[in-house]
């Protein structure tokens, strides 16, 4: 499907009036940039609908506009049974409840009724456009989705994410893998709206769910995707009133005794690969259990993995949503790894620094081991890789670092040239070693018979210490 840049998105949304906006698994950047868009927009005129099928985490319960959020597609459930009244007027319609079925009961006024004046359908939403945001693949707007693939299929859609795996499922596809998160992307789009209908759309609520989405994707601007783009997009919703603390305050600050004990039990469980340079942890159900916590309380941990793994290439933590469904989130803090291809290895997809994946129909320690024996092989590739390079490097290099300008041209000496250089350099050696012969002869030789050696002395000391010895005899007996 064809990509666009901002501004195409921006025509082809000007142009649609009924807009459905679906975010992927609920996070700051996806929920962040669902409701800051719906705000907008509705603000501008447009009807617009924000549907996720997936709880909203409590971390993000601090967010304007999240009553908002609509659990399912409106009417997307409806069945439509349709009587044709031209042959009879309806005098009165009941219905019965039975076990396993409903009765529907038309009565007419005159005249009667046949099975050929009843029609039957399951009307498809009414929508000129939907927009996905932050969502890699289809898949991951769960049932949303999966009930209702007829209608992602007819209708439109914009797909705005920032994932390098994203799967360019859209009609139109707005992507940039350059960028931290994808409100970073909504961010110009929104102030070039404004701008165009001169109307104010960007106030605090907007700039703050903005601004959530770069601060949960950058960890708070610590992660390696944190450029200085996003720094400059971070000050531009400061200026319009952001609550950059309240959002740090909340995410990172507010945790539960139950995430704290969930948090104690996991980072206990780290376990160090160093031949893969892997480092990982888990999350069962049990823990979940034993802790009362819920999975939702996972969010952050591994991001503590990492600052745990100074010598990791690969972080891994894998989470036990369901029995049989098992899912993966990667780090890589070092400069080896690209965690988007391993996530592919397993089905998965995200960035050269973080990715995840999903295993399903497996038991936890069937997926855990799949997820290991993947990551071991791609490392061991990469690790051998890095050895040989390494080592090509030292045999190619016997000083590493320094560089040798060669010589345009070689002096031609002068002739008698090298004779100077003897004849300067004895001039300049010789007083040095007359100078020793004159000081060895001072003191160890006595050529004239005059003057005392350093042997002399040391022997005339010798002689006095004995003779100051046997007066020392004589006197005590």
């Amino acid at each position: 499907m064809p990509n666009i840049n901002q501004d195409q998105a921006r025509d082809l949304i000007l142009r649609s009036n009924k807009i459905l906006i679906a975010p992927s698994t609920p996070d700051g950047d996806s929920i962040g940039s669902a409701l800051a868009m719906m705000k907008v927009l509705n603000r501008m005129g447009k009807e617009v609908r924000v549907v996720s099928t997936a709880a909203l985490p409590d971390y993000l319960n601090f967010l304007p506009f999240k009553d908002e959020i609509e659990s399912e597609l409106e009417g997307a459930k409806d069945f439509i049974i349709t009587l044709n009244t031209e042959k009879a007027e309806v005098d009165h319609l009941k219905y019965e409840v039975a076990p396993g079925k409903i009765h529907i009961i038309v009565t007419p006024k005159n005249g009667r009724f046949t099975g050929h004046d009843i029609a039957f359908q399951n009307p498809a939403p009414n929508y000129d456009l939907i927009i996905t945001v932050d969502t890699g693949d289809l898949v991951q707007l769960g049932s949303l989705y999966t009930e209702n693939e007829a209608f992602f299929k007819s209708t439109p859609l914009l797909n705005i994410d920032h994932h390098a795996s994203n799967g360019h499922f859209g009609t139109h596809n707005w992507l940039d893998f350059s960028v931290a998160a994808t409100t970073q992307m909504i961010t110009p789009l929104i102030l070039e709206f404004e701008k165009q209908s001169n109307a104010l759309l960007m106030d605090e609520d907007i700039a703050t769910l903005l601004l959530l989405g770069i601060i949960t994707d950058t960890g708070s601007f610590q992660h390696s995707n944190t450029s200085p783009e996003a720094f400059e997009v971070a000050a531009e919703l400061l200026e319009h009133g952001a609550r950059q603390q309240e959002i740090i305050k909340r995410i990172f600050k507010t945790k539960s005794l139950e995430t704290l004990k969930l948090w104690g039990r996991v980072l206990s469980k780290i376990a160090y690969l160093p031949e893969s340079k892997l480092v990982y942890s888990t999350v069962t159900l049990e823990d979940l259990v034993d802790t009362g916590a819920t999975m939702d309380d996972t969010g952050g941990i591994i991001d503590e993995l990492m600052s745990n793994a100074p010598e990791a290439e690969v972080v891994m933590l894998l989470k036990e949503k369901e029995v049989g469904f098992i899912g993966g989130s990667l780090r890589a803090p070092g400069k080896i790894a690209d965690v988007s291809e391993i996530a592919g290895i397993l089905g998965g997809g995200g960035h050269k620094k973080a990715a995840g994946f999903r295993i399903r129909d497996k038991s936890f320690e069937e997926a855990k081991q799949i997820a290991i024996e993947s990551i071991r092989s791609y490392m061991s590739e990469k690790l051998s890789f890095e050895s040989d390079k390494q080592t090509s490097e030292k045999e190619g290099k016997m000083f590493p670092g320094l560089v040798v300008k060669p010589q345009k041209s070689i002096p031609v000496p002068l002739p008698g040239g090298e004779d100077m250089l003897l004849k300067d350099f004895r001039q300049r050696k010789n007083p040095q070693e007359e100078r020793l012969k004159e000081m060895s002869a001072k003191f160890f030789q006595d050529k004239d018979g005059q003057e005392k050696t350093v042997g002399d002395i040391l022997q005339n000391m010798a002689q006095s210490s004995s003779a100051s010895t046997d007066s020392d005899i004589s006197a005590s007996v």
